[in-house]
């Protein structure tokens, strides 16, 4: 749950509105920001591609001007949530057509750590309009939480009252929002709703069978409302074991023998699966859970991934299933190393009867400079067999002179790639420093490799330079 401060006006918003106004053209949708510890930043926009993966697509990137603001300009894309990243920190908004968005991250909030893990801010908001989606929402789940927190502790002390109180406040919703025209609201509201009560196990609670006739039998699948794709996930959680014998043994055959078809076909005889399209989903939600379980074979829940991707009628289920595979593909050694570029005109990959080293590096990290040293004396040695690339992320701010000074001491090809660069997640870089060893024929031979400075047992990658050399490896 993220959370806001909306302030209808305050002096910093009459500066900020006036600092930023100068370089404001008119546009559909426009986010006016502030994050005035994080000058110079990169500031990376995405959309949720889905719910099921929760994969995110990068629509817009600008950056943090000297003076601590930002403006994002986003074409008409309708009612969505996005994310907003700035360093290690980020935000999540609603955005609806002709807006403009008043927001800032509070400085305490922009994490120093720069890598990719990521922490969920509050942001604040001024001036948002009563009618704005962002307003709405909060003010519900504000409501919701603080009614839901006085409620359950009567849920076993005082049963009676609980469900008396849970019937009026459904109620009370209900008339507050009866007169609401957004149908993404409305229906944010009824999944929310069925997430957060009706699924609390209590006497007189709707059953299961209740629940998807009002929540899912007769709607449509609405993949950008997060309500609704909350509700489905918990609806149809572990579902493979609420199944009926008669569905789940031919569902498991249909795995085994790599069928997709026959797979979607057996859910779809589920009696709380209303659609062809449901069960295609089911079928991905089922196979993310069993991928991750490992209790059953993974290449076969791939393959059945992929033919769902390459046949699906429904454009949604194939995004998913590719974002399942993405999620599930992750390099071991013995892989192939995936060929990026670097630059326009370069390629990530060894040459001709050479060995690759791929260093993943902070410049400014006060060890790297011992750490460049001695991959200097590796390289002097090494280098007519083993080629050697240095990268880091760059993080569009100014490097320090020590940082400069490291650099500088590296005397083989260096790149400094965008956060938004591929490389980070396709080789699963989440931490520095981090090393990678190919061969020519582009095969994985060291995920993470030795580093050029021992480790927690003395071993370091020299031994392996040396058996390269002498072409024993």
């Amino acid at each position: 749950m993220w959370h806001y401060l909306c302030k209808k006006s305050s002096m910093r918003l009459i500066v900020f509105i006036f600092l930023c106004s100068t370089n404001m053209v008119l546009s559909n949708t426009k986010i006016v920001g502030a994050a005035l510890n994080a000058s110079n930043q990169y500031v990376y926009v995405s959309e949720i591609e889905d719910y099921i993966t929760n994969s995110e697509s990068i629509i817009y990137t600008t950056t943090v001007n000297e003076r601590g603001q930002f403006v994002i300009d986003l074409e008409d894309i309708g009612l969505r949530k996005i994310v907003i990243r700035i360093k290690n920190s980020f935000a999540e908004l609603y955005i609806q057509n002709n807006t403009t968005y008043y927001i800032e991250f509070p400085q305490e909030s922009i994490d120093v750590i720069n890598y990719f893990s990521g922490s969920e801010t509050e942001i604040l908001f001024f001036n948002l309009d009563s009618t704005d989606i962002n307003y709405k929402i909060l003010g519900f789940e504000a409501w919701m939480d603080d009614e839901m927190a006085d409620l359950y502790i009567l849920k076993d002390v005082e049963p009676v009252q609980f469900i008396d109180g849970i019937l009026k406040f459904k109620s009370e919703v209900q008339e507050a929002y009866a007169s609401d025209t957004s149908s993404y609201f409305r229906d944010y509201i009824k999944y929310s709703l069925g997430k957060t009560v009706d699924n609390l196990y209590y006497f007189g609670a709707p059953s299961k069978t209740t629940k998807y006739d009002f929540f899912l039998k007769e709607n449509e699948i609405l993949h950008k409302n997060p309500a609704y794709m909350g509700y489905f996930n918990d609806f149809y959680d572990q579902y493979l074991f609420q199944m009926n014998k008669s569905i789940r043994v031919p569902l498991l055959q249909s795995i085994y023998d790599n069928n997709a078809a026959t797979m979607v076909k057996a859910i779809s005889f589920d009696s709380l699966v209303p659609t062809q399209e449901f069960a295609e989903l089911i079928a991905l939600k089922i196979i993310q859970q069993e991928y991750h379980a490992n209790r059953l074979p993974k290449n076969n829940l791939i393959y059945i991934t992929n033919e769902i991707r390459k046949n699906s009628f429904y454009e949604q289920n194939a995004i998913i299933a590719e974002n399942l595979i993405e999620e599930f593909y992750t390099i071991i050694e013995g892989d192939p190393l995936p060929i990026m570029n670097l630059t326009k005109d370069t390629q990530l990959k060894p040459s001709l009867n050479k060995f690759l080293y791929i260093h993943f590096f902070d410049p400014e990290n006060p060890s790297s400079l011992s750490e460049i040293s001695a991959l200097r004396r590796l390289f002097e040695k090494y280098n007519s067999h083993i080629e050697f690339v240095t990268i880091y992320l760059n993080q569009g701010i100014r490097l320090s002179d020590f940082a400069e000074r490291v650099l500088d001491g590296i005397k083989w090809e260096i790149y400094s790639l965008d956060y938004g660069h591929p490389i980070w997640k396709s080789l699963n870089v989440g931490t520095f420093p981090y090393y990678i060893l190919v061969k020519d024929n582009l095969k994985i031979v060291g995920l993470p490799a030795l580093g050029p400075t021992p480790n927690g047992v003395y071993e370091t990658i020299e031994k392996t330079f040396y058996d390269i050399q002498k072409g024993q490896y």
